[in-house]
């Protein structure tokens, strides 16, 4: 499922709001923990939500692709 999000200002903090339909899809409620992780899909980074926490590889992606942090 792909959802475009906006970034809102929450009193000066960056807030994500999650649309109900995603979070009923997932099998979230309020109250619920999700994890946030920075993976590359081809040569695009993207931000993955995960009901579980997990362990991604090394950042030896991005050197491949000549990225730098």
């Amino acid at each position: 499922m792909k959802q475009h999000v906006v970034v809102e200002d929450w009193d000066g903090d960056g807030g994500i709001r999650i649309p109900d339909e995603v979070l009923q899809e997932m099998g979230l409620g309020v109250g619920d923990s999700l994890y946030l992780f920075e993976e590359y899909m081809g040569t695009t980074r993207c931000l993955v939500l995960s009901k579980t926490p997990r362990n991604i590889k090394p950042i030896e992606s991005k050197e491949a692709l000549g990225k730098e942090e």
